[in-house]
């Protein structure tokens, strides 16, 4: 995911990362992406309230990624990933914490045009609410011919 072009950015705080945390408001300024100690080379880091969307033209059937929040902040963030194809909620998780191991999650996304990453405050408000999509990815539609 990290190296398709987006078609859609916002981010709570800064600008989304690729391949690194959210860090601060610069481009480039966060660490590696990090959840629970596990760390990552690929994926996204934002900042609740955050959206990312990616034209996949049906071209993918599986979106994967361990979701989580990244180690650079304290006990206070609550954050809920969502995944949405063409505005359809996928999949969402409960409120995570950062005492939470990154959850994989593991979404069919057979015929979506356009995928939406989705990132929320858990309710109750943005502060530390860094948010780690790790090791996200497209698996794509495969033609098999054999019989």
């Amino acid at each position: 995911m990290s190296d398709l072009p987006f078609a859609e950015e916002r981010n709570g705080w800064g600008p989304v990362e690729r391949d690194a945390s959210n860090g601060e408001s610069a481009r480039g300024d966060g660490g590696p992406l990090r959840i629970r100690g596990t760390a990552y080379d690929k994926g996204l880091g934002m900042h609740a309230t955050a959206e990312v969307s990616v034209d996949i033209r049906g071209a993918y059937d599986r979106f994967r990624a361990d979701v989580g929040v990244d180690d650079e902040v304290g006990g206070a963030a609550t954050v809920v990933f969502e995944v949405l194809g063409d505005g359809q909620l996928l999949a969402r998780t409960e409120v995570m914490t950062p005492a939470d191991a990154a959850r994989a999650l593991d979404v069919d996304v057979r015929g979506v045009q356009r995928l939406t990453l989705r990132v929320t405050d858990g309710g109750d408000g943005i502060n530390f609410d860094h948010a780690d999509w790790a090791d996200a990815q497209l698996r794509q539609v495969t033609t098999d011919t054999t019989e």
